[in-house]
Formats: C-alpha cells, structure tokens, sequence
C-alpha cells in the first residue's frame, strides 16, 4: 500500500483543481477592485489582513497587517472608536455586521488615506454565545472622501455667491427702479444689467469659479457692440486673470461703460473709437498694482452730466470700494475716459487655473 492512492484521494484532485482555480478567481477579482480581506478575532481581540489589505495599508511584501499595525497607523482621535465598533460588533448582544471608515497614517510614507472596512459575522464559539470571528473586505475610499469634502466646500461657495448675487440683483432692481421713469424704460435697463452680471458668471463658471481672463471677461461684457463697431473697439494688454470678486465688479463696470457708450458716447455714432487696456506693474511688491482704463474718442462731444444714476455709482465707486482700488472718471470733449487701479493680489497665476470647461 506504500506509496499506493486511493480512489478517494484521486478524486479529490479535481476538486482541489478547481477550488484553487475559484479561489484565484476570486482574488484576482478582489485585486482588480483594490478589495483586500480582514477578520477581527473576537476571544483573541486580534486583527489580521490579508495581501491586500496590506497594500492598502502601504506594508511591503512580508509585512503583516495586525492589531499593532492596525493601532499604529489610526489617527488618534479615530483609534478609540474603530477598536470598540470591533469589540461590539464581535459581541453576542452587538450588531451582526460593522462598517466603518476612518483614516490612517500609512508607516511605510506618512500617507493619509481613508479606509472603509465591511465586515459580518462569521460562526460562534463552542457554546454558541461567544464570536470566533468577523470576516469582511477593506477598500481605499480616499478619492470617494476627498469628492466629498470638495463638494461640501463646493456648496458652502454656492450658498456664499448666491446670498451675495442676490444682494446685487436687489440693489440693482432698487438703483434701476429710481433711474427708470416708465416700467419699459426700468425692463430695458434692468435685464441689460441682468444680462451683463450673468456674462461674468458664465465666464466664471467655465473655470469652476476660479478666475476670468481679462480679455475675455472685456469681449463678453460688451457683447453685440463688438460685432457691430468692430475695429473701432482695440483690445489690447497681457494674458492676465483675475479672481471671481474682481471679475464680477470689473465686469459691472465694464458692462455700464457699454451701455453709455452706446447710449451717449463713442458707440452711438459710426466715428466713434474706444481703446481698453490693461496691464500691471513689473515690480514685486506690496504696491504693486492692475490697471485697467476705457477710453472714448471720435464721437460726440461730452460733457459731465449733471445727474448721475445707478450706473455712473457703478463706474465710478462699487468696483473701487469693493476692490480696495482708486477710479478716474473725466469726461473730456474728445470722449469718456475711465481707469481703475486696484492692488497686484486681485491678479491670479494661469498656471493655477483649471482648463475651460
């Protein structure tokens, strides 16, 4: 018989064949899923990983996942509850299955990532009231928490611009309602300023609110008026941003600087020209500054007037004030001239701005 297999044993081998294959299936899908396996001793109080916990945790080859590692590498104010979530979950009177995420200080690089681990009971003890075990999978939620958390900050901005958007609308409405003698003079004004204070959004909002281009932010606020002057509207300065709080003022102003002109000024007839430009100071420093200036020549005469509305307010003090800036406001015969001047720090870097949407 030495040496010698029985029938039996010889049946097994396909068995054993395929339990291996299922079992490397299964692990080959865990891999792919970034899913590694975890039990919780509940007599013993001891944790164990698989493989693949283990690399989520950043441990080289050979290097176990246990309660120490485990300890080691949870954030302090995270250590206490993790160990009693596992404790209760392993008790008879406890729920049958935990989940729990929290965050860990990788001791292979100090990473810190967030771990989710699900896990159920598995079997009980001798006597059927002690737990052998709690079996269940860990997976790396960091990217799921960090959508998270910018989403969170994401919505407190929302809520933050939309008080403040609606703060402008109602101060508009209100200036706009004392300029306006008829209600179609207050509809025409009002949705003009309507559409002015939208055109910035929407440049904003294609940088996930991060910034406008200066030129653009020009180009959008003047709108139909630049098709229909064409050459007699030169745009010219660097490829500068600025944040969102200087885009939407600038852009107010710029938008009843437009309005004027095609009202009274250089864009109300054919011979009218208007020069924008802008650019900053070379220097680095604390004063340093942005300039920016709109410039009318070649079209009616001017002169100051002798009442002043909601949108001369605009031009001359909101940008200003709200920017921490100095205005020029003359008016000249030759044509209206305008410049502002607020400090370096309203100017972004492009190279931190995401890509146009």
């Amino acid at each position: 018989m030495n040496g010698a297999r029985t029938d039996e044993e010889r049946n097994l081998d396909p068995e054993m064949d395929d339990i291996r294959l299922r079992a490397d299936r299964i692990r080959f899908a865990l891999d792919v899923g970034g899913t590694g396996i975890w039990s919780w001793d509940g007599p013993a109080q001891a944790f164990v990983g698989d493989r693949g916990a283990s690399i989520l945790w950043g441990l080289r080859q050979g290097e176990a996942l246990t309660s120490q590692v485990l300890e080691q590498s949870l954030l302090p104010e995270d250590r206490d509850r993790i160990f009693d979530e596992l404790r209760r979950a392993s008790s008879p009177s406890g729920p049958d299955q935990c989940a729990l995420e929290f965050r860990i200080r990788r001791l292979s690089d100090g990473a810190e990532r967030w771990i989710a681990l699900n896990g159920r009971r598995y079997g009980t003890g001798p006597d059927g009231d002690g737990l052998l075990e709690i079996i269940g999978t860990a997976r790396d939620v960091t990217s799921r928490k960090q959508r998270e958390t910018h989403m969170h900050l994401l919505m407190r901005e929302v809520t933050h611009r939309s008080k403040n958007l609606l703060a402008i609308i109602q101060a508009m409405a209100r200036q706009t309602v004392k300029d306006s003698i008829t209600a179609a003079e207050f509809e025409q004004r009002f949705s003009a300023r309507l559409r002015g204070l939208a055109a910035s959004h929407d440049l904003l909002a294609a940088r996930d609110w991060h910034g406008a281009a200066v030129g653009e932010l020009v180009r959008w606020q003047l709108g139909p008026a630049l098709d229909t002057a064409g050459s007699r509207i030169a745009i010219a300065g660097p490829d500068l941003y600025l944040n969102p709080e200087a885009a939407q003022n600038i852009g107010l102003a710029f938008n009843e600087l437009a309005s004027n002109a095609s009202r009274f000024g250089a864009l109300s007839d054919l011979s009218g020209r208007i020069a924008i430009t802008w650019s900053i100071d070379p220097r680095d420093s604390d004063a340093r500054r942005f300039h920016i200036s709109w410039e009318e020549s070649g079209g009616p005469e001017v002169s100051e007037p002798g009442r002043t509305g909601f949108g001369h307010k605009v031009v001359e003090r909101l940008a200003a004030r709200a920017l921490d800036g100095e205005v020029s406001l003359t008016f000249p015969p030759s044509g209206l001239r305008w410049s502002l001047h607020i400090p370096a720090a309203f100017v972004l870097d492009a190279a931190d701005l995401p890509a146009v949407n």
